[in-house]
């Protein structure tokens, strides 16, 4: 375990989370110290380990978490919301090694973040979600967003990939959960984890929710 007050940084969209996590670790100055980044896409000089809360990758294309973990020299740990696995998976396949869930004690947090900067593993450091059918990270991930209610064309530009390679991805996730259409697999998901599309996503994706109900959306689904 590394010793010596340790510099973090907390990386959140919500500044409810920003000032809470802040005050929760001030009652260890001992261990460490909270700290602010120039800006994002600074090369984060002094900080040791950055707590990065998954629901930026909710609201961005995770450029700045993908910034954070290849052009900085600070540890970055995952803090991971307890009702969003699939934001998790979305991190790992991003390259993050780590997590912790937002239910964590304080206690628990800065020996979680101590760890992290020591470069050790933090208890259940791999993800889990989708385990039981045996997918990879990145089949998580497109299960996740299909369950979202994205169509093809969006999860491929999300994801950075062509259509066709997403089309394999989501033909190897329909084999191993065994099913054949795309409500199937929402179905699947749900029952099985994953988040249930949000109030922003039902909104903007009322026809291929009305789609996903008359199970229309297969494989083959593009836009």
């Amino acid at each position: 375990m590394r010793s010596g007050v340790l510099r973090v940084a907390v990386v959140s969209p919500q500044e409810v989370v920003m000032r809470g996590l802040t005050t929760m670790l001030a009652d260890y100055p001992d261990r460490l110290v909270v700290t602010a980044l120039p800006a994002i896409r600074s090369k984060a000089p002094g900080v040791d380990v950055i707590l990065y809360d998954t629901l930026g990758l909710h609201l961005t294309d995770g450029t700045d978490l993908r910034y954070l973990l290849s052009e900085t020299d600070a540890k970055v740990l995952i803090f991971s919301r307890d009702m969003r696995p699939d934001l998790r998976a979305r991190a790992y396949s991003l390259g993050a090694h780590a997590w912790v869930s937002m239910s964590v004690h304080a206690g628990e947090l800065v020996r979680s973040i101590e760890s992290t900067a020591a470069g050790e593993p933090i208890g259940e450091h791999e993800d889990r979600l989708g385990s039981v059918a045996g997918l990879t990270t990145r089949e998580v991930e497109v299960l996740a967003l299909i369950t979202q209610g994205l169509s093809n064309k969006d999860i491929a530009d999300k994801l950075v990939v062509s259509v066709n390679t997403l089309k394999s991805h989501i033909r190897q996730a329909y084999r191993k959960i065994e099913v054949a259409t795309r409500s199937q697999a929402v179905s699947w998901a749900i029952t099985h984890g994953f988040a249930p599309p949000d109030a922003d996503s039902l909104e903007s994706g009322a026809s291929v929710g009305a789609q996903m109900v008359t199970g229309d959306l297969s494989v083959e689904q593009s836009g």
